[in-house]
């Protein structure tokens, strides 16, 4: 019996680990110019909560979303969100097609579209390629 209920508590474990996991990660930015700091967990899922939703999308979407220009030229992929110390989302990294450039965007640059099949959601940015390029750079949180 204890053998069981040991198990069946190293599998509840890890699927409660498996469904909070997320692959990218949320890091906040205290101040301008601050260096970013990661956050997790539940932190992470209310900073990012109003604003997905506000989006049309949950966290999961947002953070697999790919970034398209206006005629729908994919320009990149979400890699981390960014929110500020009061836990407001302000701002997107995407990591540009073509390379591995990490690029942080501010969410006034952004804009929902859905697939013409429905299938998935992206943002949309009304910036030029060249315009991203010209973005801060991100560095990602000490770890």
């Amino acid at each position: 019996m204890n053998r069981i209920s040991i198990a069946a508590l190293g599998l509840l474990a890890f699927g409660v680990a498996a469904c909070g996991n997320h692959d990218d990660e949320v890091a906040q930015v205290p101040a301008p110019g601050a260096a970013p700091v990661a956050i997790e967990g539940a932190a992470a899922e209310k900073a990012t909560e109003v604003v997905a939703l506000a989006f049309g999308m949950s966290r999961e979407q947002l953070e697999d979303a790919d970034l398209l220009s206006e005629n729908n030229t994919d320009l990149g992929d979400v890699e981390t969100l960014v929110v500020d110390s009061n836990g407001t989302l302000t701002h997107v990294v995407v990591e540009l097609e073509g390379g591995d450039l990490k690029k942080v965007v501010p969410l006034n640059n952004l804009g929902v579209g859905e697939q013409t099949d429905g299938s998935s959601k992206d943002l949309i940015t009304d910036l030029s390629a060249a315009q991203l390029q010209a973005l801060p750079d991100w560095t990602p949180p000490a770890r």
